[in-house]
């Protein structure tokens, strides 16, 4: 049985509607192995600053250890379009988990926002500052349908050396299984994230798993075990 868990949830930190403790009753309610609250940086104007960032963490910590519940405080850094993340290193290091996503390009055209996409993620790769990339190949909609396959696949083994996983993100329903089977293929782990708002959408992660199952996916194919 694939197990469940959800690494993308926020709260009222940033531009979520409910607080870390009820995020932690829900995501136990809901029978999840694990959930990981993983507000936006400061690169949004929704997001949390460091210091805000670090007080979630020792509360999310406190709740953990008073729970015995696997409940993780990250975040959900910005990838600039120079590849750059809003937060620097000595931060990142004091969170459980730091996922990483595009949230806003230069480019209007499709073509050239799916090139100016790849070239900050892989900038971004190259600091080694995080372990999952966020609803993947996805800015406004699918990025995939430009960009080639040669430069899709040497993309997916730049995730795998950087040993970054990809996210299943139920909001967007992305990616796509072919490019899901590619990173199987190549040993890139995979994880699931609701990119939850709101109470109700913690753990509501049926899409994700239907996909993992029809893939034939192990528990060791996902980064759930990673701490």
């Amino acid at each position: 049985m694939i197990p469940k868990f959800d690494f993308h949830v926020h709260t009222i930190y940033s531009d979520g509607s409910a607080s870390s403790d009820l995020i932690l009753e829900a995501a136990a309610g809901r029978d999840l192995e694990a959930v990981a609250i993983t507000d936006h940086g400061p690169g949004l104007s929704v997001g949390a600053e460091a210091p805000k960032l670090l007080q979630l963490s020792e509360e999310v910590h406190r709740m953990r250890k008073e729970s015995g519940f696997k409940i993780l405080a990250g975040v959900e850094s910005n990838i600039s379009p120079d590849g750059v993340l809003d937060l620097d290193s000595e931060i990142l290091r004091k969170l459980d988990l730091v996922t990483a996503g595009v949230h806003y390009l230069n480019s209007k055209d499709h073509k050239t926002q799916a090139m100016e996409y790849l070239r900050a993620v892989r900038g971004a790769l190259r600091s080694r500052s995080f372990r999952i990339l966020v609803h993947p190949l996805y800015y406004n909609k699918s990025l995939l349908p430009w960009i080639p396959r040669e430069d899709v696949e040497e993309f997916v083994e730049e995730l795998a050396g950087a040993e970054v996983a990809v996210e299943l993100n139920s909001k967007y329903r992305t990616p796509d299984r072919e490019f899901l089977q590619e990173c199987l293929r190549r040993g890139v782990k995979l994880s699931i994230g609701t990119d939850a708002h709101h109470l109700g959408e913690v753990g509501a992660v049926e899409w994700q798993l239907s996909v993992l199952r029809k893939l034939g996916v192990k528990r060791e194919d996902l980064i759930l075990d990673f701490l």
